[in-house]
């Protein structure tokens, strides 16, 4: 990994110093729209040499400024298909990184967990295994049609954010045909009335949370003292809300915190130092497997 690394941080700096030149040439555009408006001045009987002058600048400027624009555009995109791609297969088997990619919509319906939005779009897919437990992560963002109404009687659309963070599905051997639902009391989510409620004995964690089963047993037998103070940990961890849903045989975890994951600065150092945020991103996939023990003989086929 360390070799790819060095390898991607020379290339980022080939590349910025081309396009440092490029500006710079591009520059020079600047001095052909000086002396355009110089002439302007001194010389308005001569049109054509105005705008010839003023012509030139503009087309330098145009041509170096847009050869430094794609050189960037492509350099950020390399960068992070090629940074998070590495750091994954560091610790993941059968890696997938699509950074235009995302989760289906209808993967999340199906839980029956969050609105049907009118708009959907995301980003990032990561796929991989990690411990023989698949996992599927990426970023979602889902919105809400609303009409609006205006003082003089005009109606306009707006399509609203209720949902905007990191989707994780997490796929394990056993399937137990059931469903459990933890969620946060002010989220934005529903639930199945088909579902019966759960109480902890835990006072604050339900004050927190919400808990639905298809029955008292399975949810009794998933929300152990160790899951509850593992939920109100990782509930810490994160601002805005968090929801959870055991379905067959699929864990999803929805943070809903309005924030862009897996981003990349082509103006940073490609460094473990400098990509301390992304590798924190990406430890918390086999963090969960970990803590809730999702590789254990528990999420197993038992003879």
């Amino acid at each position: 990994m360390a070799d790819r690394l060095i390898e991607l941080e020379s290339k980022r700096l080939s590349v910025l110093k081309e396009t440092k030149k490029d500006y710079r040439n591009g520059a020079f555009g600047f001095i052909g729209i000086a002396l355009g408006i110089l002439f302007a001045v001194i010389l308005p009987e001569m049109p054509f040499l105005i705008f010839l002058c003023a012509g030139i600048g503009v087309v330098v400027i145009a041509i170096f400024f847009g050869k430094a624009g794609v050189k960037i555009s492509q350099l950020k995109s390399e960068l992070k298909q090629e940074v998070v791609t590495t750091l994954m297969k560091e610790e993941f088997e059968d890696v997938v990184y699509d950074t235009k990619g995302y989760i289906p919509i209808a993967r999340i319906k199906e839980t029956k967990t969050v609105k049907s939005p009118d708009r959907y779009s995301g980003e990032d897919y990561m796929k991989g295994i990690y411990k023989g437990v698949q996992f599927e992560v990426s970023d979602v963002d889902l919105k809400e049609k609303h009409v609006h109404t205006d003082g003089k009687g005009h109606t306009y659309v707006t399509y609203d954010t209720f949902f905007k963070g990191r989707w994780f599905i997490y796929t394990f051997e056993k399937n137990f045909h059931k469903e459990l639902k933890i969620m946060e009391a002010h989220g934005p989510f529903f639930t199945n009335k088909h579902l019966v409620k759960v109480d902890t004995e835990s006072i604050e964690f339900n004050k927190k949370f919400n808990v639905y089963a298809t029955d008292m047993a399975f949810g009794f037998y998933h929300i152990t003292s160790r899951m509850i103070e593992k939920l109100m940990a990782m509930e810490k961890m994160h601002r805005g809300s968090i929801l959870y849903c055991f379905r067959e045989n699929e864990l999803h975890i929805g943070i809903n915190d309005r924030k862009d994951y897996m981003e990349i600065s082509y103006r940073k150092p490609i460094t473990k130092e400098a990509l301390s945020d992304l590798l924190d991103q990406i430890e918390l996939i086999p963090a969960v497997i970990n803590e809730f023990r999702l590789d254990s003989s528990k999420f197993k086929n038992t003879i």
